[in-house]
């Protein structure tokens, strides 16, 4: 069946991105069509998601292995369909909730250290937007010792630390480094835009009650406006442009066969940086040298040791600590930023090489020996843009619908692995101050699965994919969304910069409606 639509505003990506903007949007009466290449997921069955993920460690998110086919040209692993959720929601379906700031330096790292590309925008200019996604998140916080400023506060307290917290805060002490609460999108103590306050569930990867925020909040609030209409299992495929180079109409499929054409004044294009890539490579838009270049993540590395005191981890069910004294430095002109992260306490359970062997009463006084000893911290590293790290597509392998999948290739350079290795040594310093003892830095490095760039910001056209409004160069009525956009990625989360970056984008649709 082919099914036509004319709209004010075509937003593709139901995630952070596409979500929050299509809520604005609507909000101000404009017409949206919000497309979702996932399902509509019932809210109310959240907490059996979360039984079964208990019971039996089953990923409780439903997957599309032929829709989200890929292949992999980088010389490591990389687990993209474990890291994403494709959903009404996206991705923060299953994050934990952190949602810090870039720094002010994050926008400057070629004016400042020799290293990436500036942002086409400052930090001045973003963080109005800041202000306002962390009031649409409902963030919990409070300003820390090496945090950029602030023209507002937090919209609620930070939460109180985890018991086992006071040993990392001893061991800052002890190293004359600060170490702060990490801000996060969950509600303490409090209501917050009709979610409740948090429970302390310890399993914030599926909250059952929704007092951590997930952008399906915000779909379903542009739903109920009545100026929204939200088109689940329905993958875009090609964005058709006229001469002059506006889009004039977007193609589409949805799982149940129907073909959607799509009219509409502006198209935004929010699905995540490998798919926002991808759509622009299918269709031909976009600088050419550009489009799914500069693929970025970032890296961590973990480190362990056993404490003479004992924790009592999943207490609380988040990581509540973190610290940015290794972000900048003298010795920042050769390597990115470096954050330390002080997730829960191991449960000896799950570190299965060191009970191999073991079997019952054995095995039991083992699990009780260590239970609550294990800690853990881990270092998230910047990943500074390189053209080799990248998203194509690959002609050979095809998905449901028979177009070429994304092939997805990361390359680190020098100044990375330089990075790394000051992220090793940050951890070791930290757990040796901390007393553990059988301390362990891992040599690999894995994903935080947070995939930023392809689809980068710039003042010139030649520079980039769009330009500092969000509008992709050359096509009047073409804009992007979500991280795709980051030039650089720093090393914190990028959600909120996603949401600060959208409301910026929104404000704009909205004054030329």
């Amino acid at each position: 069946m082919l099914i036509g639509h004319d709209v004010d505003v075509c937003v593709i990506g139901a995630g952070p991105a596409g979500s929050v903007l299509a809520h604005a949007c609507a909000t101000a009466g404009m017409r949206v069509l919000l497309l979702e290449a996932g399902p509509r997921l019932d809210r109310s069955a959240r907490r059996a998601l979360q039984q079964r993920y208990l019971l039996t460690g089953d990923d409780p998110w439903p997957r599309d292995v032929r829709r989200d086919a890929f292949t992999n040209a980088s010389p490591f692993d990389y687990p993209l369909n474990q890291n994403r959720v494709r959903a009404v929601g996206g991705t923060t379906l299953h994050w934990i909730g952190m949602a810090p700031r870039l720094r002010e330096s994050d926008f400057r790292t070629q004016s400042r250290f020799g290293l990436g590309v500036d942002w086409p925008i400052d930090y001045a200019m973003l963080e109005p937007f800041y202000c306002r996604a962390e009031q649409a998140m409902g963030v919990s916080g409070v300003r820390g010792a090496y945090d950029p400023w602030r023209s507002a506060p937090y919209p609620m307290e930070p939460f109180p630390d985890a018991f086992g917290d006071a040993l990392w805060r001893k061991a800052a002490e002890s190293l004359g480094v600060r170490i702060d609460s990490m801000p996060v999108a969950k509600n303490n103590m409090r209501t917050w835009d009709g979610r409740p306050p948090c429970a302390s569930s310890s399993t914030c990867t599926i909250c059952p009650i929704g007092a951590q925020y997930s952008a399906d909040w915000h779909a379903f609030a542009a739903e109920r406006t009545t100026h929204c209409v939200i088109l689940p299992d329905t993958s875009a495929r090609r964005l058709e442009a006229d001469a002059a180079g506006r889009i004039r109409m977007v193609h589409a499929s949805s799982r149940n066969g129907d073909a959607h054409e799509i009219r509409a004044r502006s198209v935004v294009v929010a699905a995540s940086a490998v798919e926002s890539a991808r759509l622009l490579l299918l269709s031909g838009i976009g600088n050419r040298a550009h489009v799914g270049r500069h693929l970025m993540e970032h890296w961590k590395i973990s480190a362990d040791g056993i404490s003479a005191e004992r924790d009592f981890p999943q207490r609380i069910g988040f990581p509540t600590l973190t610290s940015y004294h290794r972000y900048e430095g003298d010795d920042r002109s050769t390597r990115g930023a470096v954050r330390l992260l002080f997730p829960n306490a191991h449960d000896p359970r799950k570190d299965l090489g060191a009970r191999e062997g073991l079997w019952g009463r054995a095995l039991a006084a083992h699990d009780c020996e260590l239970f609550g000893h294990q800690r853990r911290l881990e270092a998230s590293v910047e990943h500074v843009p390189n053209a080799a790290s990248h998203v194509s597509l690959d002609s050979d392998k095809t998905d449901v619908y028979g177009d070429a999948v994304p092939r997805i290739a990361f390359a680190l350079g020098a100044v990375d692995r330089r990075s790394l290795d000051v992220g090793r040594k940050a951890l070791r310093e930290f757990a040796e101050a901390a007393g553990l003892s059988s301390i362990r830095v891992g040599k690999n490095f894995y994903g935080g699965a947070h995939l930023m760039g392809t689809c980068r910001m710039s003042s010139r056209a030649e520079d980039g994919v769009a330009d500092p409004d969000a509008r992709v160069h050359g096509s009047p009525n073409l804009y992007l969304a979500g991280s795709a956009l980051f030039p650089t990625g720093g090393a914190v989360n990028p959600t909120l910069t996603i949401v600060a970056l959208t409301l910026r984008l929104a404000d704009l649709l909205c004054a030329k409606r």
